[in-house]
């Protein structure tokens, strides 16, 4: 086995494939070198002293800890992804956005942008910080003097500057320069690990163990303070488009990088908390580190060299975020830093954005307030890279088959999780405006990037619903969860649009409607699966226009009625299947239409489904909705009447209509029982109706005229010798109902209880 392969069967990655990208660097210099000056950076030498001073060795210790737990977690997400797919420029922004779409790619994209130009300023602020500290134990004059006079901004400026120039000439020069940066790094922790050993007191190391009394910061301040010292881990991720072989070199490159950062950071909590007191360390946390490493000057030259290559790998990073998602073109200002240049394809243009940025942010704050927003922008775009593993891994795609196989669903699930816990822990604020910021993005995206690559949510609610259907399978069915599940038939939907609107009123987001178009046609086979294929994107196209959420199909047979009970056994996933099928009653002139739905009806009644028959209004339809008349006639029908009176007043279109339940006796003699039994029945339904009672001997027909004249929707029974005599019932209801407002005649077959 070459020594390729067997480093990457160490880290669990099969050997890779090779990729398509034609990058310069391999995995040391490529994503190695890049996450270690990201990781070793300011943090290492401001304010490792500051964590053992205020929270003490051991809480240190737990901070570092979780820290690194969840950047750990964060890697073998971002490594399953990584050899999922082929990596390319954009990294971790490329990721998400081919695994939960480019609305949720873009929101963290822009985020992960954001953070690592504002990174650059971070590290930069450190670096200042750093350099008049030195001064100021020199007792030079300039270091009483700069703050009055702005010099520390100043300086950062031109310092940005410095890196903005080095990054431009492109990542060839940049990361030569991160050689020599890093040996003067690895000197530097060298000093102080041989100087913290021959330091090392044991009394001081002991009464360092716990909080510093009077400390005034929290364990999660701290916490936050010292997260950016864990952050680093994308560098190399970002630097994808770079990389011979990103599937294999990301991985590798960043678990390695993790691994010896936990290390150096371990050795050196420890070192400072047997060195100095909790006092000194708080008071002057880089100095204490200088004094305790074997040559002072080397730990100067160690945290410039790592504040500064800190701030190059973010300038090498962010700027190549916004070209990916420019190039993506999810978003039209954006779009213009898509443009690379040279043959390298240099982001110049994203380069110079995150220059002013970085600028813009070194007059804006000081180094522990930039670090807590740090932090904030790194965590939610860590438990986005979780939960983008976490959805792949869960959902169960078969496409899902990472080379990396030291991953399981669970760890990107717990990584998101701590993500959240921590980022709320910190600053419930800043958490706040930060999952803000990404959902304000996320929605400015959603519509705008549909369809524009596939990614894992389909998969996830595939496996969801799957499951879920399983569920359904093996519940009992009873009366209290009965819902809706409305199979419309019709024979043409552009002509019966309002047939569907009345069923979408019907279903109101409280059951399942479906729209089944059974259209007769006496072509060939190729001609009627061409015929389908075109009247089922019409009618996708009708339901989206007029915002109706519904399953459609279109079945094209040369006899439907023929066809009927073969389409009604298989028109299902398991269980759930319509139990109700409405359909529009034809005109009298449509004669044809009328025998094929009288030949229905007997199937309609073996598969004991409920029937609603729609009749159009001769009036156009009214803007504000106001009151639905339900005609009683006992409760066969008449719970059913009431269900989908009640669903109708749910529905946004008909929002504080009024339902009335009326009911015609012949006599006084039955009014007092007949309201005494509707209202009984009112209350214990939980339905608001308001009961009448009509007396009268005239024909019900002509009662029905005059009271629900100016009704907008009636709802009357539809009696047993109605449904086997359908023929005669359509003829004669045509000329007792020509002038009567949108009428549904309801047939129940039993399978629900009012009262349930």
């Amino acid at each position: 086995m070459s020594e390729t392969s067997q480093q990457a069967a160490n880290l669990g990655v099969e050997k890779a494939l090779p990729s398509i990208t034609q990058g310069r660097f391999g995995t040391f210099a490529g994503v190695f070198t890049p996450c270690v000056l990201t990781i070793l950076g300011v943090i290492m030498f401001m304010r490792a002293g500051t964590v053992v001073g205020e929270a003490g060795i051991w809480r240190g210790l737990l901070i570092l800890l979780m820290a690194k737990a969840i950047t750990s977690l964060t890697s073998l997400s971002l490594s399953a992804i990584a050899t999922n797919t082929d990596v390319r420029t954009g990294g971790v922004y490329f990721m998400i956005s081919r695994t939960l779409g480019p609305d949720f790619g873009g929101a963290i994209g822009l985020t992960l942008f954001i953070s690592q130009a504002v990174s650059i300023a971070f590290y930069v602020i450190g670096f200042s910080e750093a350099l008049f500290g030195v001064l100021a134990a020199t007792g030079s004059p300039l270091a009483l003097t700069y703050a009055a006079y702005r010099i520390p901004q100043i300086v950062s400026t031109l310092t940005v500057l410095l890196l903005f120039a080095i990054t431009f000439k492109g990542a060839d020069v940049a990361l030569k320069a991160q050689y020599l940066i890093l040996a003067v790094l690895l000197l530097s922790i060298l000093s102080f690990v041989i100087g913290g050993i021959m330091h090392f007191n044991m009394t001081t190391f002991n009464s360092n163990t716990g909080v510093r009394p009077g400390s005034q910061l929290g364990f999660w301040i701290v916490f936050a303070i010292f997260f950016p010292a864990a952050t680093g881990i994308t560098a190399g991720a970002n630097m994808s488009g770079d990389l011979k072989n990103p599937a294999l070199s990301i991985p590798r490159g960043t678990l390695l990088a993790i691994a010896f950062t936990a290390v150096v950071y371990l050795v050196l909590l420890v070192l400072l908390g047997g060195f100095a007191s909790q006092a000194a360390l708080v008071a002057d946390p880089f100095g204490s580190l200088s004094k305790m490493s074997l040559l002072g000057p080397l730990i100067i030259a160690g945290v410039f060299a790592a504040t500064l290559s800190s701030a190059l790998g973010s300038f090498l990073g962010a700027p190549r975020i916004l070209q990916a998602m420019g190039q993506d073109k999810i978003l039209r200002p954006i779009e213009y830093f898509g443009v690379g240049h040279g043959p390298n394809n240099e982001p110049h243009r994203a380069t110079v954005l995150s220059m002013f940025i970085a600028v813009s942010i070194v007059w804006a704050g000081g180094l522990d307030a930039v670090a807590q927003v740090i932090s904030m922008f790194f965590l939610i775009t860590y438990g986005m890279i979780n939960l983008s593993a976490f959805v792949e891994g869960r959902a169960g795609n078969p496409s899902f088959r990472p080379r990396f196989k030291v991953f399981g669903w669970p760890a990107g699930l717990v990584g998101a999780i701590g993500c959240g816990y921590a980022m709320v822990k910190i600053n419930e604020t800043y958490a706040v405006v930060s999952m803000a910021l990404a959902a304000l993005v996320y929605l400015g995206l959603k519509g705008r990037t549909g369809g524009k690559w596939d990614d894992a949510k389909r998969g996830y609610i595939f496996a969801r619903t799957r499951e879920n259907l399983l569920l359904l399978e093996s519940s009992q069915t009873d009366a209290k969860n009965w819902r809706p599940a409305l199979a419309v038939i019709t024979s043409d939907f552009e002509r019966e649009r309002a047939l569907i609107q009345s069923a979408a009123w019907i279903e109101s987001g409280r059951g399942i409607l479906s729209v089944l178009e059974l259209r007769r046609s006496d072509g060939n086979l190729v001609q009627r699966h061409e015929e389908r294929t075109a009247r089922l994107l019409k009618l996708k196209s009708l339901l989206k226009k007029n915002h109706i959420v519904a399953f459609s199909d279109s079945v094209v047979v040369n006899d439907p009625v023929a066809h009927l009970d073969t389409i009604l056994q298989s028109y299902s996933i398991g269980s759930l299947r319509p139990n109700t099928v409405m359909f529009a009653c034809p005109p009298a002139e449509n004669k044809a239409q009328r025998t094929e739905l009288a030949l229905m009806m007997p199937v309609f009644s073996e598969y004991t489904l409920n029937v609603v028959i729609y009749k159009e209004t001769v009036t156009p339809f009214e803007s504000k909705k106001k009151s639905i008349d339900l005609w009683w006639s006992g409760k066969a029908n008449g719970s059913l009447m009431a269900i989908f009176s009640y669903l109708v007043t749910t529905h946004d279109d008909w929002e504080h209509a009024k339902i009335r339940i009326l009911r015609v006796v012949d006599d006084t003699s039955g009014r007092q029982a007949a309201a005494l039994e509707l209202e009984s029945l009112v209350a214990a339904s939980r339905i608001n109706m308001q009961v009448k009672i009509i007396i009268s001997q005239e024909p019900v027909i002509e009662i029905i005229k005059e009271e629900s004249a100016m009704a907008d929707l009636l709802l009357l029974g539809l009696a047993k010798r109605d449904v086997e005599h359908f023929a005669e019932f359509m003829a004669a209801q045509e000329a007792r109902f020509s002038r009567m407002p949108r009428t549904l005649f309801v047939h129940s077959a039993g399978d629900m209880d009012l009262l349930a």
